[in-house]
């Protein structure tokens, strides 16, 4: 595996998917490793850096000329700044969920590229939010990086309000089998079980949090 880890090599890979990719923007560019890699692969011809910090984006400068490429960096919140670009595709890599979630709703040039989400928490209000105004979650895909699960979203706007259920929230609505969904599946059941806790003390129905444990459960035992 690349210095870059298995979390951004998977950003890479979903991004390789994109056609005719003109413009990449990396939003929170975390020293522009994902945008240099984005440029050295071929994956898109023209890469940004943006973050709503200098000193990220002059670390960024840095480690482009070391690497021997050329991409623009801009001081933004999110996609405030990059509304005039045609960007094809973008990645939100690194945040919470409900902070991307945010910079999406807020954003035109958003609803008109290819996105890579990784929220690092919230992920159930960052799946609500996408569904609930028109987003395509297209799939998504769980890694284990440094012993922590991760998911990632291929996400695309097409206006159309999505359906989903409240295990699809926190789970997603693939469900497939695999050493590293059985990861995320052990997290997503320990912070329930908490909650649950929380429940029962205010005398609340736990029958929501009772089906998403069950759920959780029955996709860690199969490996």
């Amino acid at each position: 595996m690349s210095a870059l880890g298995f979390r951004l090599e998977e950003a890479l890979s979903i991004l390789s998917k994109t056609e005719n990719n003109k413009i990449f923007a990396d939003i929170g560019s975390d020293h522009a490793f994902l945008a240099i890699e984005v440029l050295k692969r071929g994956i898109a011809e023209k890469a940004i850096a943006a973050d709503i910090n200098i000193l990220p984006l002059e670390k960024g400068r840095q480690n482009a000329k070391v690497n021997g490429v050329e991409m623009d960096f801009i001081l933004s919140d999110g996609f405030d700044n990059l509304e005039e670009i045609n960007l094809t595709s973008a990645a939100v890599c690194g945040m919470g969920g409900e902070l991307i979630a945010k910079m999406l709703l807020r954003s035109k040039v958003a609803k008109n590229c290819d996105l890579v989400l990784q929220p690092m928490s919230a992920q159930e209000d960052l799946r609500k939010a996408l569904w609930d105004n028109g987003f395509n979650v297209i799939s998504e895909s769980f890694v284990i990086d440094c012993g922590k699960p991760y998911t990632l979203m291929r996400v695309r706007f097409d206006g159309i309000k999505r359906d989903y259920t409240y295990n699809q929230m926190f789970l997603g609505k693939e469900m497939k089998d695999s050493p590293e969904f059985s990861e995320y599946c052990k997290k997503i059941k320990a912070a329930a079980e908490k909650r649950r806790l929380g429940l029962i003390a205010t005398g609340q129905s736990t029958d929501h949090i009772d089906g998403l444990i069950d759920c959780c459960y029955s996709h860690i035992i199969s490996f």
